[in-house]
């Protein structure tokens, strides 16, 4: 029974996975609607492989009308490849149905990264780029919950998967003739670690509220109690935390602290349906926050070395670097990233967890970065004036 490319039953999944079975590797991109739900809605899951004759085949599997759990088990398979682009919201959807990590998986979006194509590099590009056609973009922003799937939706949902292949095996030749295969290696580690997709626990969802670092620790205390609150609200309901109490709202009551629900109807953002609904759990979450040891204080203390230097001296090295690696500056490293080197540095401070310090950033950038942080190395402009050049320092000075 050969399958139809959308799978709607049982029947029809069968037959799709014995199509694929040959496959050891497999491009795949999911289809979903996330406006209100807790979690997003998996509306679609496109799987392409090369046949046994190299034919390029996908299957769009509807998710809605049939149980994808063989589909699952299927691409849990560790003897397979899974092929995604900006892989990591449709890992972390299908890992949470599947209760598992996939692996090993390959991630088109940073390996192409790693060769010029820019940080953070579109679909519609990459294949534009690597296979010489143009994505139809014409139902990038339909409802893929409404039933019946239209043949556009269909068309279009497999054009993220089939040419998705030929974007793999391009990249793949690329990266094995510029020696830089191990460095994709390295940069998709985290796709595969289990500890990247363990959700927050609700009680340090607090950190995530916007404008809780000006919040004094009392407040904040009170904070992490509301915000656990609205967690498990929304998780009950199956709603996004935002439609339960906006982040706004939250932080009036942990400032306020209101202790009546007169007091919580004062507060902006409180409509009197939602104190009369959970009035008196956000009163108890309120008092939780106030007899608790508050949490460490998020204000951003004022900085004991001034780095500003030491970073300005990185990013004109590191803009230099990245043209001539023709690697976006962005890969190897943020302005984030830089200033926390730079401090940790000028503070003798450990340099483990500092992207610039380890595998292949260090072997080609960390380890001059460090040098020039460190006054052993200067920065010039070479011959031309087009360049700029480390020069060493004489020793003394």
């Amino acid at each position: 029974m050969e399958a139809p490319e959308l799978v709607e039953t049982p029947e029809d999944l069968s037959a799709a996975l014995e199509e694929l079975a040959h496959a050891k590797v497999l491009t795949v991109d999911t289809e979903f609607f996330w406006e209100r739900t807790y979690d997003p809605l998996l509306c679609l899951v496109q799987v392409a492989a090369r046949d046994p004759q190299g034919k390029l085949t996908g299957f769009a599997i509807d998710p809605l009308a049939v149980d994808i759990d063989p589909l699952l088990r299927f691409l849990a398979e560790p003897t397979r490849l899974k092929v995604f682009h900006a892989a990591r919201i449709d890992l972390e959807i299908l890992n949470r149905m599947l209760g598992a990590t996939l692996a090993p998986v390959y991630d088109t979006q940073r390996a192409a990264a790693l060769l010029g194509f820019g940080h953070q590099v579109g679909y519609a590009r990459l294949v534009e780029e690597l296979v010489g056609k143009k994505p139809e973009k014409g139902e990038q922003y339909s409802d893929w919950s409404k039933r019946p799937l239209r043949d556009a939706q269909i068309d279009y949902a497999l054009a993220d998967v089939i040419p998705l292949m030929k974007c793999y095996e391009a990249l793949e030749g690329l990266l094995a003739r510029s020696g830089r295969r191990a460095w994709l290696d390295e940069e998709q580690a985290p796709l595969t670690d289990p500890a990247s997709y363990a959700p927050i626990p609700d009680r340090e969802r607090y950190l995530k509220v916007k404008g809780s670092r000006a919040l004094d620790r009392t407040s904040l205390a009170v904070l992490r109690e509301l915000a656990a609150w609205r967690e498990d609200n929304a998780r009950g309901r199956d709603i996004r935390p935002g439609f339960v109490l906006k982040d706004p709202a939250l932080l009036a009551l942990a400032r306020k602290q209101p202790t009546t629900k007169q007091g919580l109807e004062a507060v902006r953002g409180l409509h009197s349906s939602l104190v009369r609904r959970n009035g008196d759990a956000l009163l108890e979450a309120i008092q939780r926050g106030l007899d608790a040891d508050p949490p460490a204080s998020l204000r951003t203390k004022r900085p004991t070395v001034d780095v500003s230097a030491g970073v300005d001296l990185l990013k004109t090295y590191l803009s230099q670097r990245s043209r001539e690696l023709d690697v976006a500056q962005e890969v190897l490293a943020t302005s984030s990233e830089l200033e926390a080197l730079a401090r940790r540095v000028a503070e003798g401070r450990d340099l483990d967890d500092c992207p610039l310090a380890r595998g292949w950033r260090r072997e080609l950038v960390g380890d001059e970065a460090l040098r020039l942080l460190r006054g052993e190395v200067s920065l010039a402009v070479g011959k031309g004036g087009k360049a700029i050049v480390l020069i060493e320092r004489a020793a003394g000075r």
